[in-house]
């Protein structure tokens, strides 16, 4: 018997803030500088933004206007942020 597990990272805090910023995901992942399939992954839930690498992080932040523990969805990474940040 085989089970399969789906694990979602939907990430609504990244969607939010594109919204707020009045831009489509195209547009966003046009001035990060992401491929628009990676970044669509990345607000879904596809994949894990926490995974990616922190340049791509950088820049999505930097585009949103954001703070990197606004988009991180990963609890251990947002904590050891916020300890950074003090």
């Amino acid at each position: 018997m085989e089970i399969t597990v789906k694990v979602n990272y939907k990430n609504d805090n990244l969607q939010r803030l594109r919204q707020a910023a009045g831009l489509s995901q195209s547009q966003l992942a046009k001035a990060a500088g992401v491929n628009v399939r990676v970044y669509q992954n990345y607000e879904q839930g596809v994949r894990d933004i926490s995974k990616a690498q922190l340049s791509t992080l950088l820049r999505i932040c930097k585009a949103l206007s954001c703070k990197l523990t606004d988009i991180v969805t990963d609890t251990e990474t947002s904590e050891l942020l916020a300890e950074y940040e003090q």
